[in-house]
């Protein structure tokens, strides 16, 4: 267990929930052409888990402007972007999951977008800080709505989902402790619940493509595209991860458990996870796809357990730590309760 001794739990406990719905969300995405239920689940998990990751990251970002800040985040995300894209690009050809090694460094391998994705925000947060917010964020939004209309923002870069989720990780940061203290009175635990079901509900009855979840695609690439109702699509799309992810954060525990500090190593999970990933989908390990929906859900959400508790085990993450953390195992120190 982590030593939480200057930490909120409250925020670890949502870097939890968050990374395990990462890896759940991966594990069942091949599931989900068949099966309503796993299909219903995955659009509910991708309405707000990675748009709460950055909302997180934007309401820690205020050191933002101090010396060495850009410095210490480029490293911090840079480094290790580097390293496991030239991993993953080799790991993936040899499991099968691409049939190429990629050589293109500006191109993300796998999840790698969100490290390039975060870097970018850190940068333009650093530009935008010193103008009014009643003027960055309405610009902000309409850029990341007007970009879906050029087939040159898309994945490369990761430029498509740094515009449009930028507006995310900005508010974030605008925030302050008196809205997180709103956010997380328990009274609204009902009215979550009741947001979260409607949204599985919902997605059950009438799925969605999730291409404008991802956010990663110009419009012309995404299904019921129209040059009139695609923007609209995209501020609907705002409106579905806020009040999706405000209803997670709400339900999120605040006391210290036994997985609470999982939150500390979920860069770990993020970048290790992929192993995994890598040997399902380049193999075709599918157990149970065409089976009842509750025998892939317990597949997969045992799987995605396990996954997400060896990852981050000490162990593990003192050894992988100099590509991680870019830090030695000696330096490494085992936080235990």
């Amino acid at each position: 267990m982590a030593n939480f001794q200057g930490r909120d739990a409250f925020f670890d406990n949502a870097r939890a929930a968050l990374i395990f719905l990462v890896v759940f969300g991966h594990l069942i995405h091949p599931y989900t052409s068949e099966q309503p239920f796993l299909t219903a689940i995955y659009l509910l998990i991708y309405s707000f888990h990675m748009p709460a990751f950055l909302f997180i990251s934007g309401y820690f970002a205020k050191n933002v402007g101090r010396e060495g800040y850009i410095e210490k985040v480029g490293k911090k995300l840079l480094g290790p972007y580097l390293i496991f894209y030239a991993f993953f690009s080799v790991y993936y050809f040899l499991t099968g999951k691409n049939s190429s090694v990629d050589l293109d460094v500006f191109s993300p391998v796998f999840a790698l977008w969100f490290l390039l994705t975060l870097f970018s925000f850190n940068v333009i947060l650093l530009v935008v800080r010193q103008f009014k917010p009643k003027y960055v964020l309405p610009i902000a939004i309409l850029v990341a709505i007007l970009s879906g209309f050029s087939t040159n923002i898309d994945g490369y870069l990761s430029w498509s989902r740094t515009l449009v989720f930028f507006p995310v990780f900005y508010i974030g940061y605008l925030l302050n402790n008196n809205f997180i203290y709103t956010i997380r009175q328990k009274k609204y635990m009902p009215l979550s619940l009741i947001v979260m079901v409607s949204f599985l509900i919902f997605y059950y009855f009438h799925p969605i493509d999730s291409s404008w979840l991802l956010a990663s695609s110009p419009y012309v690439e995404m299904a019921g595209f129209d040059i009139v109702l695609s923007p609209l699509k995209r501020l609907l799309f705002y409106g579905i991860i806020f009040t999706a992810m405000m209803a997670f954060l709400n339900l999120t525990p605040e006391k210290h458990y036994w997985f609470t500090y999982i939150g500390s190593r979920t860069m770990y999970v993020y970048l290790l996870h992929g192993i995994f990933i890598g040997l399902i989908r380049g193999q075709n390990i599918y157990p149970f796809i065409d089976a009842h929906p509750a025998l892939g859900f317990i597949y997969n959400f045992l799987l995605s357990c396990f996954i997400v508790w060896i990852w981050s085990t000490d162990i593990v993450a003192k050894w992988t730590s100099p590509f991680v953390q870019l830090k030695s195992p000696a330096s490494f120190t085992s936080y235990k309760k």
